[in-house]
């Protein structure tokens, strides 16, 4: 009887111990799966980070390209002399947006 409580124990504490180590292998591949998934989504947000910085960049040559175009289609006001032409041309304004278009479209944007 002593010998079967003794051989109880026994089984008891190497089925606790086989299942103790099985969890300290799981604990342990999780930690390593969440260590490389730190390192992947480090590198995406830095590379998110540099598109950020490169289009907030694109944006601000953009709203300057913007800015100057707007400020030559005002240069000539609609019914004043066109100084190519010499005519009163109420239409130069849409002569000045066709030339400020087509040097939009030979410069890529």
């Amino acid at each position: 009887m002593q010998d079967e409580r003794e051989l109880k124990r026994q089984r008891r504490k190497q089925s606790n111990g086989e299942s103790a180590r099985r969890s300290r292998l799981r604990k342990q591949a999780e930690c390593e799966e969440l260590a490389q998934r730190v390192e992947i989504l480090t590198e995406e947000n830095s590379t998110l980070r540099s598109e950020v910085t490169r289009i907030r960049s694109e944006y601000e040559q953009l709203l300057s390209q913007n800015a100057s175009l707007k400020e030559r289609l005002g240069e000539t006001p609609k019914g004043q002399e066109d100084s190519r032409t010499g005519k009163n041309d109420q239409h130069s304004g849409n002569d000045n947006q066709q030339a400020v278009e087509t040097e939009l479209v030979q410069s890529g944007h």
